[in-house]
């Protein structure tokens, strides 16, 4: 596989990207709604039970928070693939730039190869940054509140590190194969959702509780998530039709 060429591929769909309104709206809405306005809730959570809890309630309190802070983190890459992987193909359709691009001598896995990470480079920049953004408002507040800074830790590291990109390819993939699959926008954007749905129960289910938020449900999580990730690629080459495509899609 040449790298090259499936790195022309990502940057003509980065350069889409950034004239799109409706993806570049999506890239900001998600990340601040969950880095921004979540941790300052639960903040201000923290902060009305401050007076009335003992300094070790306080500290169980806020680290249960700190990792459901963690897990909700997750949510961004998880979601965000839905709008724009399910744009990929479908848009260069709409846009009459298919068939050219399909054209051209680039293998399949390599097409899919750029175009993955045509959406996987933006949902994780947006990720990292909104996670870094709720990682500080919540560890102002700590070092006030309690004296230390309770984010980052293990479970924060892994959700960070290891699930998040997982789960950010295992819906890069299902969605790119669902817009290689159909020819409307909305309905691959409506598919590409329902498809990553169980990963989303999982993560608010961890959150709340249900589950529990732990190391080992990380590592668990993240082996589940590795192994549907090779899958799903394995899945989209064996699946993707150069010629049916370019035949049929008129």
């Amino acid at each position: 596989m040449r790298l090259w060429k499936s790195w022309i591929v990502t940057a003509k769909d980065l350069a889409v990207f950034k004239k799109n309104r409706y993806v570049l709206y999506s890239l900001i809405a998600l990340p601040v709604i969950m880095g921004v306005v979540l941790p300052v809730i639960f903040v201000f959570a923290l902060q009305s039970e401050a007076a009335q809890a003992t300094h070790a309630q306080l500290l169980a309190g806020a680290g249960q928070l700190g990792d459901m802070i963690s897990t909700y983190m997750i949510l961004i890459p998880a979601v965000l693939p839905s709008i724009i992987a399910s744009y990929s193909f479908v848009g260069e359709k709409i846009e009459r730039s298919l068939e050219p691009l399909l054209a051209t001598p680039t293998t399949d896995g390599e097409l899919l190869l750029g175009k993955s990470l045509a959406a996987i480079i933006p949902c994780m920049g947006v990720t990292y940054l909104a996670a870094a953004i709720s990682l500080t408002i919540f560890d102002v507040w700590s070092f006030s509140a309690l004296g230390l800074f309770l984010l980052p830790n293990v479970y924060w590291i892994l959700a960070m590190g290891v699930i998040s990109p997982l789960a950010c390819i295992m819906s890069v993939e299902a969605n790119v194969i669902v817009s290689s699959r159909m020819s409307d926008i909305r309905a691959a954007q409506q598919v590409g959702s329902l498809i990553v749905l169980p990963l989303i129960i999982l993560v608010i289910s961890t959150a709340t509780g249900a589950a529990g938020s732990n190391v080992l449900l990380a590592l668990g999580v993240s082996a589940a998530l590795a192994i549907a990730d090779v899958a799903l690629f394995y899945l989209a080459k064996a699946t993707f039709q150069r010629e049916e495509i370019l035949t049929k899609w008129k």
